[in-house]
């Protein structure tokens, strides 16, 4: 706890000047990382009559809406849920479909990216991926590593469950190898192991999460980097959030006291 808040206080120190504000917020009021599950895709094209896949369409444009706040109003981390590792159990022309979405997007959005200086990371096991999506990822991940303006982080094919567990085989197999003593197991070796060790490692675990469409769960998101991350829930579905909605969370955040664990 003391080192979360130590990292919260340093990171609003640093980003205390030269950001612009958000309806009357300052600076060092605004997350520096924000999560976000997207729900709601399938629920909004059937509120308006439309093809699910044209939901999850619109839901890409919410993203791109999303980051684009995040650009302009100095959060420097975003990590969003785009495909869990429980989506593989739907129908597979839904699956494949949201595959291909989603390599068609990161494509067409990867010189924008670079152009606006987002290192793009991804979390998750991507071995059931095809190889042009696998392609893609690391050619993206590849030419963004040195891009410092933002950092947003892809959930893809993954579960939290999944990824605590294979930490713990990673540093049960270096404990029997010798290669390290079970002693200094902590924390900080603990989240080393995960895969969102790359991009959190630097930019921390997020100050908030966001859940669209009404739903209050986690749905197996980011279980362990949650610990001390402040929670937004909204009826808003996915495809309708907009800056205004993105606005009342980061106002919400700013009203709480972060206490991690003191008085």
């Amino acid at each position: 706890a003391a080192t979360a808040a130590a990292t919260a206080a340093a990171a609003a120190e640093t980003r205390s000047s030269g950001s612009p504000s958000v309806s009357g917020l300052s600076p060092i009021e605004l997350p520096r990382h924000v999560a976000v599950i997207m729900d709601g895709n399938a629920r909004w094209a059937e509120q308006h009559s439309l093809p699910q896949m044209q939901g999850h369409e619109r839901g890409v444009e919410s993203l791109r809406r999303t980051l684009r706040c995040c650009l302009a109003w100095g959060v420097e981390a975003l990590t969003v849920y785009a495909f869990s590792m429980e989506n593989w159990r739907r129908e597979e022309g839904e699956v494949s479909y949201l595959l291909a979405l989603l390599e068609r997007s990161l494509a067409a959005e990867l010189p924008e990216l670079q152009r606006q200086g987002v290192r793009v990371c991804i979390a998750g096991d991507t071995r059931r991926l095809s190889p042009g999506l696998k392609n893609l990822i690391v050619r993206a991940v590849e030419e963004t590593a040195t891009n410092t303006r933002a950092t947003l982080t892809v959930a893809l094919s993954y579960s939290a469950r999944e990824d605590i567990v294979d930490a713990a085989k990673s540093i049960a197999r270096r404990v029997r190898a010798g290669e390290l003593d079970p002693e200094e197991v902590d924390e900080a070796a603990f989240s080393a192991h995960l895969s969102t060790e790359a991009p959190f490692a630097e930019v921390g675990d997020p100050d908030l999460l966001i859940r669209t469409s009404g739903e209050m769960r986690l749905s197996n998101f980011l279980l362990w980097e949650l610990a001390y991350t402040e929670l937004y829930f909204t009826e808003t579905l996915w495809p309708d959030f907009d800056e205004a909605e993105f606005r009342r969370a980061l106002q919400c955040y700013a009203s709480r006291h972060r206490r991690f664990g003191r008085r």
